[in-house]
């Protein structure tokens, strides 16, 4: 059995970012996605937990903690 491939995404609570988002996600992709907007970044990926797996993570990837966790 092949092994779901698996993308991170940063920016996916809006515009490229989270229509990237559901193109992998149509794809069977698993994802990890991430906003600065915690708030924004749940709502606009609740629509993709029904097609795959999704481990969203809300922080700016400018902040080297951020990164690091």
């Amino acid at each position: 059995m092949a092994a779901m491939p698996t993308a991170i995404v940063t920016g996916a609570s809006r515009g490229l970012g989270l229509a990237l988002a559901h193109a992998l996600a149509d794809r069977g992709w698993r994802l990890v996605v991430d906003a600065r907007d915690g708030a924004a970044l749940e709502a606009a990926v609740a629509p993709l937990r029904h097609r795959t797996q999704v481990v969203a993570s809300a922080g700016d990837i400018d902040d080297a903690w951020h990164r690091s966790g």
